[in-house]
């Protein structure tokens, strides 16, 4: 009994090997939208030139990007992004850029088509694979969901509703004149005012519901449990928050309204997500044929002031 319990009691000490130690953090530049959507390049030590050029170290082929748009340049100091002198500019997280020194989590747009996002990474396959799924779920201009995400959760979302017999809603809206506000300010205001719409929906929806830019300068809300009035009643203080806060992009104001059209599966026993989503959207095209800048259900109607 002694002897067991002088084993018990020993100490044993085995040696372990030195624990590896954290290796530096690499600068990585991801592709979420445009010509190279995917790619990942780590950015090496020195100057890195992006552009349309094929001479250029990162080539992209897309007619809006200069043939030498930015530079990349990684130092100890961090990574510090310069504007080539491009024609259409370059912006960081919204903002026009000459020259700034990169922080993790920083997003680049050199064109209404071409964005990508910087990071610090020591643990490639980590970025790789959570980027990856924002980049199926994510639009990556205005940061809502995109329309594939949507339609899957509409799906689940309309059989849960026939099954439980619970209200389902879905609010279509549409920036007001969008092509003007191309042809005025530029394609980059375009995706300014894109994103100033989805920040300012975004504040207003439940975290239950589905929020997602469907194609071009349309949106659609997927609502649980909300019946036509409901919707009606969020679609109009949507309406008038848009239309009371313009969105301002280089110290230009660009005025913005929408219009918007509600569907309630509670009103009526629409037969499949895809005529769900058909009478939305003719209720939209009934409230732009109707002047825009307005909200029409079936049994709801909006005027502007």
């Amino acid at each position: 009994m002694t002897q067991k319990k002088e084993l018990a009691e020993k100490t044993v000490i085995t040696e372990v090997g030195r624990v590896k130690e954290v290796g530096e953090k690499n600068a990585y530049i991801l592709f979420l939208s445009g010509p190279l959507v995917g790619k990942l390049l780590e950015l090496k030590a020195g100057e890195t030139i992006l552009g349309r050029s094929p001479d250029a170290a990162i080539s992209v082929n897309d007619s809006r990007v200069s043939r030498q748009h930015i530079s990349l340049t990684v130092s100890k100091a961090g990574t510090t992004l310069t504007d080539l002198g491009s024609t259409n500019g370059t912006f960081v997280n919204g903002g026009r850029v000459q020259t700034h020194l990169l922080q993790d989590g920083d997003k680049v747009q050199i064109s209404s088509s071409t964005i990508f996002k910087f990071a610090y990474q020591d643990n490639l396959e980590n970025i790789f694979h959570k980027e990856l799924y924002k980049m199926a779920v994510i639009d990556a201009v205005t940061g809502v969901f995109n329309k594939r995400y949507f339609s899957d959760r509409l799906k689940e979302e309309f059989a849960h509703s026939k099954r439980a017999r619970v209200p389902l809603a879905l609010i279509m809206m549409d920036l007001d004149h969008f092509k003007k506000v191309n042809d005025t300010h530029g394609h980059l205001a375009g995706d300014f005012a894109l994103a100033h719409i989805a920040k300012t929906v975004q504040k207003m929806v439940r975290a239950s519901d589905v929020f997602a830019r469907y194609g071009g300068e349309e949106f659609i809300i997927l609502l649980r449990n909300t019946d036509e009035k409901g919707a009606s009643q969020l679609a109009e203080r949507i309406r008038l928050a848009v239309e009371q806060s313009p969105a301002t992009f280089e110290s230009h104001t660009i005025p913005v309204t929408v219009s918007l059209g509600v569907a309630s599966l509670g009103e009526e026993n629409y037969g499949s997500p895809e005529v769900f989503i058909e009478a939305a959207d003719q209720y939209l095209y009934q409230s732009k044929q109707g002047g825009r800048n307005r909200v029409i259900s079936g049994h709801y109607k909006s005027a502007s002031s």
